[in-house]
């Protein structure tokens, strides 16, 4: 499976992660900011972070993926395309 980098922004800290996720990655999982270590309790589709919290459908302990520090930054990077495209799709704005 191909893995590719997505982004999110910590509420905590404010920093921006950048986990490479696996395409295969679905459900309940627990990200670990690299900055902070503040715990996101996320959905994640098809190896995308959503905006969704922890649902009951998937059940279930959630996996904790940990951030690498060098995977975090105070400022946004630019994307490549293809991450970019997967965001869009994930958040539903193309098919």
């Amino acid at each position: 499976m191909a893995r590719h980098a997505h982004e999110f922004q910590c509420t905590e800290c404010g920093y921006w992660n950048y986990p490479m996720l696996d395409e295969g990655m679905s459900g309940n999982y627990t990200v670990r900011c690299g900055h902070c270590q503040h715990d996101h309790y996320r959905v994640i589709t098809s190896g995308v972070v959503t905006e969704d919290r922890h649902s009951a459908k998937y059940g279930g302990v959630a996996e904790v993926i940990h951030v690498m520090p060098s995977a975090c930054s105070k400022d946004k990077r630019r994307l490549g395309a293809i991450a970019q495209f997967r965001q869009l799709v994930a958040a539903g704005l193309v098919k």
